[in-house]
This record gives structure tokens, C-alpha cells and sequence, in this order.
């Protein structure tokens, strides 16, 4: 290092101004050396000796003891958004090698804009001069392949990074584990804790190099889709025959993309998957929601298979939330890393590379005042960097006090407010209103669409107004050195912010964000003129709809958007029943209620449409396996309904509720709403409102189908039979759930035949008229009848090869849709299949994992039947997995609840597991529960009764 002798004090390093990064940061902003020479007052030929280097002495380097030159270096970093430390550097940094350390290369470098994200095309073939896509696994001899990472978002990188050695040691170590231990690891904080930066950092140390598995990078942020993830995602993990991870992703049903990408999963690479900002698809709780759970279903059904082992595949996370959903893998498959506030050594050194001086003490004082959290220090530096001349004294007493002060309530949030409050007045006015404007945008904004708010005028422009694509291009540049702003997505001039900044500039926009959004997004056209032919079944047109319906509500225009809604998505009946695009319908009705809670519904709307808005959400959510939340999106329809003069809203809610129920294993409580409905129903036919008899003859109808069918599982066997055979005599014709519920009471008493051929009537008409959630069901349905030997189930045997058949048709629509219930039918029919077949390990599997979906969704009954076929698979590997399966068999016991028909098959399973243990105790154990199986199997008139008296029968001649 070069050193110059000082009179008095030694050797020092010798400080130089940094003169190619001024001439890059001008050039950067499109400003000629006369604008920035008038702009920080000093004549053009002053200016040139600073961008030509002149005024560094080839000796002694760059002295700053003079007042001018303090003064012009303050007016530089003012207008160009450069900090001090950043124009003077030791002359050792200015002559290091650009890779030496990632820090020193990102303050010399501070003036670049963002960069390409990792694996963006920079890695070459093997061919020479061929270039390399973004995922696309590179060509080896004889070598597994190898992926390149995909940024399929930037990250917004921390313009100076400190400390987090022993984060992001710990996640380099997890990274290249096999397996990884945990699956998933959760970074949690509050907003501005360093969560982004620590995992952006994570990725620079994995490098863009080709790595044994892919890296997924997807930032909710920039897009809270969960089926544009999904596209995504599958398209990088499972391309397809001749295609590359740098395929456009293929919009498809959400579903079958999240089943070729947990198909890819799980073949075994160490695949990667960073997701960053969850908490924008998580609940706030309340409502029927936990706190930190996934809207998503299908978001959920992934990270839980990820933490319960999908091959070699692993997640980061970062979020405000706890990960409610993983709550079951807490001991294994999740961890959960919670950066603490900087340390003060930390917080001073990042303070020192934004360009601030002062001693231990001023630095220190700053540190009390920001409380160590990490974008406060980083906000604190760049303002004291750019406005105060990096001098720490300069911050005023009672900034500082201010600061100090704010410990109440949320005391990091409130420090950080502090601070951005300052720095809003700091900047020019211009900048301010930028900064404002783009906090509307939660997922970016390009340059255009700030030109049109430009080209808006008055309050839209704010004191934008008059300016050019120049001038917007220079506040964009300069917010980006002050840390303001980051480039949002690679390859285009898309820009946005950390959302603790977006939170507080929006609140100075002086103007409606919606009108804001609007005049920045090419604002939809305001009604539609007539309801289109057909409801949309093309992705891009369901796609264009939905965003001017976002739009309508976000001016406001309520009325409108349920018109786009219900007319042109054709609500429920179409976008639900036709399409299963469910995770979108559960999206829109979000939008309208304006987050969880189904009762903030516009007030604007009329009762009734807000009581089927709410009444939709439900069955969204039910169909999505929320059934908690779904349930109190029917509580909201039926409060909003019970003011209503039509008894007919409250008949369909109590009924939809009670179904919610009868999936949840409230029994009892299903039969009390279904009980409630059809006296509703009754009394209007029999009332003055003769002319709606008929109306309310089918909501009574379709009350007494779904009361027999809770009263079959009840066990009330003969009551059921009775009120099947009341609908026959009523003329209603067995269609749809009504006619699935009887052939379901007809399979289990043993009717084989009589249920198949009234399911294949039903799949007919259903599939005639575009049902076809209903068409899955009964193949469903269908496959069991096949493998039901007239013993209940009870046998190893059946019709395999049909029963497959049935099988692949009924997966089609939940992989198409995400459906939850059909799902789970599908997990079960596949592990009665495998067991039929032999394929234990398969059997096993499938009705693990659907157990795993009944968990996470709160399916009871399916809980106790998917752990009998996995306790039965066990049991036929033999005396080995004895202890496997009477934990299963004991646990569906415990998971029947009130369903007669579940409990009396856990009773018989979990006493013939205890009847193949060696020990006594556990075969007197046995006998009990075959006893009481064989009994509740007689008064069910269950086929498989007869089984369980020859298990008994046998366990007493052995035992003797």
C-alpha cells in the first residue's frame, strides 16, 4: 500500500477521489458536465478536474482539509446520490482486484445498477461460444446434470452487507447437506430485519456455477400468484422431453403443475427452492384463519410434502410469519432462524461504509438510536451519507431524541418511520413524489409506467409533473444509490422497494394509490358493455379479466368488478365447477372483502351480492381445504342473509355450512344446520309465498339428501334408508352429490351393483352438463365398488386394472384443480389399489400422504380411513411392522370421531394388529377391540361384520 510521510504522524494509506466513478454515476444519469458543475455551484473547468483526476496529486493523493472541497464533495454525493466513502478510497482498494471482497466490490461498484441475477445467461456451453440458459442443466461426460440457478426474481441486495457469519454459514452447510437436515429452514423477522439480504447473500455465495441441483428464486413480492410459481417452477424442474429450465412456463391447470413438480421433486437431486416475502400469501389470523397460514392450498400441500422429505428437495423461506402450516414438522423438517438486531460493532462498520463519520461515541449513539435493526442502520447511513456530509454530528440532538424516543408499541417499526420521515424531507421534491408513486406498485413498476403518471399531471404527477424520460431516469438512478430503490426484475428497467419504505412513502402521496394505480397501469376500460357469449376458459383471457376486475376495485367501482365477477368469469358455476380455477376464485374474493375477514365485503354492494360473495369465498375455501376458513365465510353469508326477505339465501348457507361440517367430523353439528335448513326451507313453502313453493321444495330436498347421508355415517342406518327412499317419493331425481351420497350408503351396506349402475347414470348427466368435480367423485366411487369383494373392504383382492382406470380419470380433475376432498378419494383409492395388487411400499405411501393432507386441512373422517389402509399395508409386510401398524390402526381409532363406519374399520384393524403381537397383554387388547368391532359391524350391517367375528373367534381359539 502505497504510504505518505506526514509531519508528526508516520506513514498513512493515501486517500484518493475516486474520479471514473463520478464520470460513471454522471453518465449513468444522462447529465452533461455543464449540468452537474451548475447544479453543485462551481465553474466547468473546477468539475473536469474532479472527473479527470487532476486533483489527485500524484504523491499525496486527495486532501479533503479544505472547506470548498468538503463542500463540493457534500454537493457530489447530494446530487448524484453518492456516498463519501465511496468518492475517497485508500489507494489499495482503488487498485484491488475486482474479486477480492464481495463488500469492497459492492462500495466500488455502488454506481452500477443492480446486477443480472445469477445464471441469467452468462455460463457458456461446452460449445465454445454458445451461450447457456438460466437452468438449463449443462452437458457433462458422464456426470449426473448439472443445473443453473434461475432467478426467476431479483432480490433486493443490501447496498453495504455486515455480519450474519454464522447465518450464513449454517445455510451454506445445509445447502450442500444430502439429505438436507432440516427440509426447510424459515427465516423470520419483522419487516427491515435483513431476512431479503440474508438470503440474497446466501445465493451470491452459491455462485451461478452448475450445481448438482437447480435454484429457484421467487420473490411474492414481486408476484403473490401461487400458479404463476407453479408455472414456473414446473417448468424449470420438470421441462419436459427436449426442453431446457429456460422454457417459458406453460400455463396450465395449477394443479397438474404442482404434480409434475412434486414428481420432479422427489426423483432425488438437491434441488432448491428460495422463496422470499411469504407473508404476502399468509394469513394475519382471525377469521377463520391461524396466524401465518397459507391462502394457497396448493402452496401448502407443496412446502409440507418438502418438509416431510420430497428426494433431496429443500426451501428457504423468508417471512413476517411463523409457517403455521409446517407446524407438525417443527422437530425435524423445519427450522426456524430469527435474525437478531445488529451487534453495535456491526452497526458501526455498516455505518462506516455508507460514508459516515465520527467516533466510537457518535456511531454509537446512532446504534441506540435505530436499536440495531438492519434497515434503519442502512437508511440512518445513506441519509447522514447523502444529506449530512457523513458527518454523525450533524444529525441533530432532536432527530436523535426522536429517534431514541420512539419505544412504544413497535419500537423497530417506529425507529424506522423516524428515520424515513427525515429522509422524505431530505429529498428534493421531485425524487420524494417518485419514490411515492412507485410505492403503489407492491410488484414494480417499468419506466413507462411512470411516464404515464408523468404525463398525468396534477396531483397523479405531483412535483413530477414536466418531467422528461431523462429526469426520470436520474431519480430512479439516484434513489437506486441511495438504497431507496432496487431493479425488481432481471433484464428490465422495472424497479420497486423494500416494503417497509413502500409502506411509509405511500402514506405522502397526497392523492387516492388507486387512482395512482390506475393512471400507471393503463387503467381497464370502466364497465363492460355487455356480458361476453360464453364465460372465458383461456388462461390469458380468465387473466386479462381478473386485472381489470383488481382495477375496478381498487378505484373503488365495486358494482363493476361483481359484474366482471359474475357475468363475465362467470362466478363460481364457471370459474369453481367448470374451470377449477380455484385458487384464483379464492383470490378474487380476497380482493373484494379486502383481506380474510368474508364480513369486510364492500358495503357499497347490495346485501344480497355480498352475501353470496361471502357464500363463493366458502366454497373456494372448502374446495381448497380451508375448511375452517370456509366455514366462516358460510357464518358471514348466513349473518348477511338472515336480514334478507328471501328464507332461501339462509336454507342454502346452513346446508353448505352443515357439509363443511359433515368433511370436518362434526357430525352432531351438520345434523343440527341440516335440520335448521330444511324447517327454513319448509316453512316458506308452506307460508304466503305460494308462488316460490317449488323454489323452496328444492332447498328442502337438498336438506333431507345430505341429512341422510350425515345420518349414514352416524350409523343411523334405517333413518338414512328412510329419507333416501322420502327423496325417490318426492320425484327428486338423483343427480350430482345427492345421487353420490346414496350410492355411498348403498357400497357400504353392500350393494355393489345397485351403486355402480347408479353412478354411471350420475357421471352421464353430470358430465352432460359440465360437473365434472362430480364426474371425479364417482369414478371414485366406481373404483372402490371394484375392489370391494362384498367383505367391506376387508379383502386383499378385486378388479384392478378397471379400478385403475377409474383412478386416472378422477386424478385429472383434482390434479386440474387442487380440489382437496377428490384428492383425498384419489390418495385412498390408489392405497386400497396398491394393497390389492401387493405393491406395499406404494399402498403405504399414497395413504401416508393423503393422511399428511387430511392433517394439514382438517378432513377428520379422511384421517381415520387414509391410517387404515396405511395400518393394513403394515400389517401385510408381516410380524415386522406389527408396531407400525397398531400405532396407525390405534391412531384412526382415536381420528373416527363420531363417523360409525370409520371407527367400526379402525376398531377391527387396530385389534387384528394387537392380535398378531407376541405379548398377552396386547392380545387381550385385541379381543376388546374385535369384540366391539364385531358388534358395531352387526348393528351397521356392515359386509365385513363376518370378519371380525372370525378374527375374534381366531384370536380366542390361539390365546385359549
Amino acid at each position: 500500500m502505497a504510504r505518505v510521510s506526514r509531519a508528526g504522524r508516520g506513514a498513512e494509506p493515501a486517500v484518493r477521489f475516486n474520479h471514473t466513478l463520478l464520470q460513471r454515476a454522471r453518465l449513468d444519469l444522462d447529465l452533461t458536465q455543464e449540468q452537474v458543475a451548475a447544479s453543485i455551484g462551481v465553474d466547468v473547468r473546477t468539475y473536469r478536474r474532479y472527473e479527470s483526476g487532476a486533483v489527485n496529486d500524484p504523491r499525496l493523493g486527495f486532501s479533503v482539509r479544505s472547506p470548498s472541497r468538503r463542500r463540493i464533495l457534500e454537493r457530489l454525493g447530494a446530487e448524484l446520490g453518492l456516498a463519501e466513502a465511496e468518492l475517497l478510497v485508500v489507494e489499495a482498494e482503488a487498485e484491488a482486484a475486482p474479486a477480492a471482497d464481495p463488500a469492497a466490490k459492492e462500495a466500488g461498484a455502488a454506481s452500477q445498477a443492480a446486477e443480472a441475477p445469477a445464471g441469467a445467461g452468462e455460463a457458456l456451453h461446452e460449445k465454445a461460444g454458445e451461450k447457456a440458459p438460466a437452468g438449463a442443466p449443462a452437458p457433462s461426460r458422464g456426470a449426473a446434470p448439472a443445473w443453473r440457478p434461475l432467478h426467476a426474481h431479483t432480490l433486493q441486495r443490501a447496498r453495504h452487507f455486515v455480519g450474519r457469519a454464522e447465518i450464513l454459514d449454517r445455510l451454506a452447510a445445509w445447502a450442500g447437506g444430502s439429505p438436507p437436515r432440516p427440509r426447510v429452514i424459515a427465516l423470520l423477522g419483522v419487516g427491515g430485519a435483513g431476512k431479503t439480504a440474508i438470503a440474497e447473500r446466501f445465493l451470491q455465495g452459491l455462485g451461478d456455477a452448475p450445481r448438482p441441483g437447480g435454484v429457484l428464486v421467487w420473490s411474492f413480492y414481486d408476484d403473490p400468484r401461487t400458479e404463476a410459481f407453479l408455472d414456473q417452477a414446473a417448468a424449470y424442474f420438470a421441462p419436459g422431453a427436449g426442453a431446457s429450465g429456460l422454457a417459458a412456463p406453460r400455463p396450465e391447470a395449477p394443479g397438474e403443475q404442482l404434480a409434475r413438480l412434486k414428481e420432479a421433486l422427489g426423483r432425488g437431486p438437491p434441488h432448491l427452492l428460495v422463496l422470499d416475502g411469504l407473508e404476502t400469501v399468509q394469513a394475519e389470523g382471525g377469521a377463520g384463519r391461524a396466524h401465518g397460514e397459507l391462502h394457497d392450498a396448493l402452496l401448502r400441500r407443496l412446502l409440507c410434502a418438502i418438509a416431510s422429505g420430497l428426494g433431496g428437495a429443500r426451501a428457504l423461506v423468508t417471512s413476517r410469519f411463523e409457517l403455521a402450516d409446517l407446524s407438525a414438522w417443527a422437530e425435524g423438517g423445519l427450522a426456524t432462524i430469527r435474525p437478531e438486531p445488529l451487534c453495535e460493532g456491526d452497526a458501526a462498520s455498516l455505518l462506516r461504509r455508507w460514508g459516515i463519520r465520527g467516533d466510537d461515541g457518535a456511531l454509537g449513539a446512532l446504534f441506540e438510536a435505530t436499536g440495531g435493526h438492519a434497515l434503519s442502520v442502512a437508511v440512518v447511513g445513506s441519509y447522514v451519507g447523502a444529506f449530512l456530509g457523513g458527518d454523525a454530528g450533524r444529525l441533530s440532538a432532536a432527530q436523535a431524541a426522536h429517534l431514541a424516543g420512539a419505544e412504544q408499541d413497535d419500537v423497530l417499526a417506529r425507529r424506522l418511520s423516524s428515520v424515513l420521515s427525515a429522509y422524505a424531507r431530505a429529498l428534493p421534491p421531485g425524487e420524494r413524489d417518485l419514490l411515492a408513486r412507485l410505492s403503489v406498485f407492491p410488484g414494480g413498476a417499468g419506466e413507462e409506467a411512470l411516464l404515464q403518471l408523468v404525463r398525468a399531471g396534477g396531483e397523479i404527477a405531483g412535483a413530477m409533473a414536466g418531467w422528461g424520460a431523462a429526469e426520470l431516469a436520474r431519480g430512479l438512478a439516484r434513489l437506486e444509490r441511495l438504497g431507496l430503490v432496487f431493479a425488481a426484475r432481471p433484464g428490465e428497467r422495472c424497479y420497486s422497494t423494500h416494503p417497509f419504505v413502500r409502506q411509509h412513502f405511500k402514506s405522502l402521496l397526497g392523492v387516492s394509490p388507486e387512482r395512482v394505480h390506475a393512471a400507471g397501469s393503463a387503467a381497464p376500460p370502466p364497465r363492460l358493455d355487455e356480458a361476453p357469449r360464453r364465460a372465458p376458459r383461456e388462461r390469458e383471457a380468465v387473466d386479462a379479466y381478473e386485472a381489470i376486475l383488481t382495477e375496478l376495485l381498487g378505484a373503488g367501482r365495486a358494482g363493476e368488478a361483481y359484474e366482471i365477477y359474475a357475468l363475465a368469469l362467470g362466478g363460481f358455476a364457471h370459474l369453481g365447477l367448470k374451470l377449477g380455477d380455484m385458487a384464483r376464485g379464492a383470490r378474487i374474493l380476497r380482493a373484494f372483502a379486502g383481506g380474510d375477514d368474508p364480513r369486510g365485503m364492500p358495503a357499497s354492494l347490495p346485501a344480497r351480492v355480498r352475501a353470496s360473495l361471502a357464500y363463493d369465498a366458502g366454497l373456494y375455501a372448502g374446495a381448497l381445504g380451508d375448511l375452517a376458513f370456509a366455514c366462516a365465510c358460510y357464518e358471514a353469508h348466513n349473518e348477511i342473509a338472515g336480514a334478507l326477505a328471501d328464507p332461501a339465501p339462509i336454507a342454502t348457507g346452513l346446508r353448505t355450512l352443515a357439509y363443511t361440517e359433515r368433511l370436518r367430523g362434526d357430525l352432531t353439528g351438520a345434523r343440527r344446520l341440516l335440520e335448521r335448513s330444511a324447517e327454513i326451507a319448509g316453512g316458506a313453502a308452506g307460508g304466503a309465498r305460494r308462488a316460490a313453493a317449488h323454489v323452496d321444495q328444492v332447498h328442502a330436498v337438498r336438506a333431507l339428501a345430505l341429512l341422510a347421508a350425515v345420518l349414514h355415517d352416524l350409523g343411523e342406518v334405517d333413518a338414512a334408508g328412510e329419507r333416501f327412499a322420502r327423496l325417490r317419493a318426492l320425484g327428486d331425481a338423483p343427480v350430482a352429490r345427492r345421487a353420490l351420497w346414496e350410492a355411498e350408503h348403498a357400497l357400504a351396506l353392500g350393494r355393489r351393483d345397485e351403486a355402480r349402475e347408479a353412478t354411471e347414470r350420475n357421471i352421464a348427466e353430470c358430465r352432460r352438463r359440465g360437473w365434472e368435480g362430480h364426474v371425479a367423485h364417482g369414478h371414485t366411487l366406481l373404483g372402490l365398488a371394484l375392489l370391494d369383494g362384498g367383505d367391506g373392504g376387508d379383502g386383499g383382492g378385486g378388479d384392478v386394472a378397471p379400478a385403475e382406470a377409474h383412478l386416472v380419470e378422477a386424478r385429472r380433475w383434482a390434479a386440474a384443480t387442487g380440489e382437496v376432498e377428490v384428492a383425498l378419494r384419489c390418495h385412498e383409492l390408489a392405497a386400497r389399489i396398491a394393497l390389492a395388487a401387493g405393491r406395499l411400499d406404494d399402498g403405504a405411501r399414497q395413504a401416508l400422504e393423503g393422511l399428511h393432507v387430511a392433517e394439514a386441512c382438517g378432513f377428520g373422517p379422511f384421517r381415520a380411513r387414509l391410517a387404515v389402509v396405511a395400518a393394513r399395508c403394515a400389517l401385510a409386510r408381516g410380524a415386522g411392522a406389527a408396531a407400525s401398524a397398531t400405532a396407525l390402526a390405534d391412531s384412526s381409532v382415536a381420528w373416527a370421531g363420531e363417523d360409525a363406519w370409520a371407527r367400526a374399520d379402525a376398531l377391527h384393524w387396530a385389534g387384528v394388529a394387537r392380535a398378531a403381537a407376541a405379548r398377552g397383554e396386547e392380545r387381550a387388547r385385541g379381543r376388546e377391540l374385535l369384540a366391539e368391532a364385531a358388534a358395531l359391524r352387526a348393528r351397521l350391517r356392515h359386509p365385513g361384520a363376518g370378519a371380525s367375528r372370525e378374527a375374534l373367534a381366531r384370536l380366542e381359539r390361539q390365546t385359549g
